[in-house]
């Protein structure tokens, strides 16, 4: 007998309750988790529709009024200048996992929360890839059709410096404040500019930072003082007008120098490389050889260099100097610094979790993804400061 007033459950039903428990899942993890992409404060008002690429004008200021009025003469209206072009095309981004109902009866945790878990760290470290490869690469260019590497008008290399310079210092940091204000680029948050670096860069500029005087670093809990407001999660400090962010998914810039070489030579199993000018390696450094010789090619760890040679051990029988072509790459690090407008992003829908049904005979498999739809590009060059840089550690 049928109860009264009552409603039968449907499966489409209660998988709509597993997809919004997954979601208030993914989204509490997610609020805790630091993302590049919270600093994007250019995006579109409406994205119905788009299309494949998104195009926005980018309206130039007008020039300086440089003359005064004359009180018996009108003014002359002048003409708005033409706008430049800045285009993000828009991508699908998603992953699944399987669930079984074995597994979700015998493990020794709950697996949803861990599914969960798993998925919401996917997400956010999938889509800061995307976001931080645009933060450090070429952005498309003002045409909408081209590449500018704006880091050579506002950025700085200090891979092919000794090894005793190209570390992040603190003049460094003062440097890049100096050029985004000169450059007229408004603070990301309040008064401070945004930097996002590696724990190992971070590292190397709080050492430096650890003395009295103007390289003081300031603590976190100093934020108690007035105007400085609240922390980003991850943030580790303010310093010469930024707030840091320490994250690892900021990357080591994979191939980031590399240098030509001119000459080989291997004498008691010591493979040595002439570089056609300074490389700035040190000892310690992993290097990746590509000069078309099997004796020498190969990923390796660098034992002894000069300014210009480098050495490494190789088993192999000697070889007589000659001349090489090809090139010595190692891995170094990128630090971002931006303020207001340096990142657009378009997004037609969130991330949000996908229940798949369950279509085997035995009703014993479900599919737990997510998907995203949505795309960044640099939107002005001006405001994004990108310091090339090595480690000591």
């Amino acid at each position: 007998m049928p109860i009264q007033g009552g409603v039968l459950t449907q499966r489409s039903t209660v998988s709509n309750l597993v997809t919004t428990a997954y979601d208030k899942l993914v989204e509490f993890n997610l609020r805790s988790e630091p993302m590049f992409r919270k600093f994007a404060s250019k995006r579109p008002s409406d994205v119905t529709n788009p299309g494949n690429t998104v195009v926005f004008q980018l309206h130039n200021d007008l020039d300086r009024v440089t003359t005064n009025l004359n009180e018996a003469l009108d003014v002359d209206a002048v003409a708005i200048k033409n706008t430049a072009k800045v285009q993000v095309v828009v991508d699908e981004w998603g992953n699944v996992v399987q669930r079984t109902e074995r597994a979700a009866l015998e493990t020794i945790s709950q697996i949803d929360p861990a599914i969960a878990d798993m998925l919401s760290y996917n997400i956010m470290d999938s889509l800061d890839y995307q976001v931080y490869k645009i933060l450090t690469s070429k952005a498309t260019g003002r045409s909408g059709t081209g590449t500018a590497d704006e880091t050579v008008v506002n950025g700085e290399d200090k891979t092919a410096a000794t090894a005793a310079s190209d570390l992040l210092r603190a003049a460094d940091v003062r440097k890049a404040v100096a050029k985004l204000r000169g450059a007229k680029v408004q603070p990301q948050d309040g008064p401070f500019y945004v930097g996002m670096l590696h724990p190992d860069v971070s590292f190397d500029l709080r050492t430096e930072a650890v003395g009295s005087g103007s390289n003081v670093w300031q603590q976190p809990h100093t934020y108690t003082e007035a105007g400085v407001g609240s922390m980003w999660t991850g943030e580790i400090g303010v310093y010469e007008g930024v707030k840091f962010i320490e994250s690892p998914r900021v990357e080591e810039y994979l191939g980031g120098t590399s240098r030509a070489v001119n000459n080989k030579a291997l004498t008691s199993n010591v493979a040595t490389l002439t570089t056609s000018a300074n490389h700035g390696f040190k000892v310690g450094d992993v290097v990746t050889v590509a000069i078309s010789d099997a004796v020498f090619d190969g990923t390796f760890t660098i034992t002894a260099v000069t300014s210009n040679t480098f050495s490494y051990a190789k088993t192999n029988a000697n070889v007589t100097s000659a001349a090489a072509t090809g090139t010595a790459i190692i891995d170094t690090h990128k630090v971002v610094l931006l303020g207001k407008q340096a990142l657009l992003e378009v997004v037609t829908y969130e991330p949000k979790t996908v229940i798949g049904p369950r279509i085997d005979a035995l009703d014993r498999f479900r599919t737990v993804g997510w998907k995203f739809l949505g795309g960044w590009n640099i939107y002005r060059p001006e405001a994004r400061y990108v310091i090339d840089v090595r480690s000591s550690i």
